[in-house]
């Protein structure tokens, strides 16, 4: 590995990467407040969860502005998306937040969820390829498209409604509906920019 490459993976304790990291925190206290599933600590999971996804596009703005981009800055970016979106997903349909729209969607919410989480651990296993294939040999990191990017949006949209309660009901099914579109559309795109991940 050359000199240039190790040095793209050094961690530096910025401000980008302290809001990636306060993500991850963030996670935590949304899962035990999703888990105890009172109607005030479901809003105070919702209020720290539009906190949380709001870090997103700090840090990335910030890391450009700043010029602190860095590779282990995107991977800490990715992954912390996902330390934020599946363990929420799964409580909050645990919860039950999400059966306001049982009649509008066929086997409510899994349409949304299954793609979504899918997604997700998609991603995550793809990052943990990235790693163990380049100890050996240099390899560039597949940054999300910006479909990809996108989409998380819209796999956080109809999760906010949910827990926040935001809306009729047929808004949130036709987030639901929309962030099912869109994941099709960016795992198509992530698996043909990043898919040398997994077979070079």
């Amino acid at each position: 590995m050359n000199a240039k490459n190790s040095e793209e993976f050094k961690f530096y304790l910025n401000v980008p990467n302290t809001l990636t990291l306060s993500r991850c925190v963030l996670a935590i206290p949304i899962a035990l407040l999703l888990y105890r599933g009172t109607e005030s600590s479901i809003l105070a999971a919702g209020i720290l969860l539009v906190i949380a996804s709001l870090t997103d596009w700090l840090d990335g703005f910030l890391a450009r502005r700043l010029g602190q981009t860095s590779v282990v800055g995107s991977i800490l970016d990715v992954v912390a998306d996902e330390i934020l979106f599946i363990p929420t997903l799964i409580l909050a349909i645990v919860a039950g937040l999400f059966s306001r729209t049982a009649a509008l969607m066929p086997l409510n919410p899994y349409p949304y969820a299954i793609p979504a989480l899918a997604g997700g651990v998609t991603v995550l296993v793809g990052v943990g390829f990235f790693l163990w294939k380049r100890r050996g040999r240099a390899m560039e990191f597949p940054t999300p498209p910006g479909v990809a990017k996108v989409n998380y949006w819209f796999w956080l949209a109809p999760l906010i409604a949910a827990v926040l309660k935001v809306g009729p009901d047929w808004f949130l099914a036709v987030l639901m509906y929309l962030a099912f579109i869109t994941t099709v559309m960016s795992f198509y795109t992530y698996l043909k920019k990043g898919g040398y991940v997994f077979t070079d």
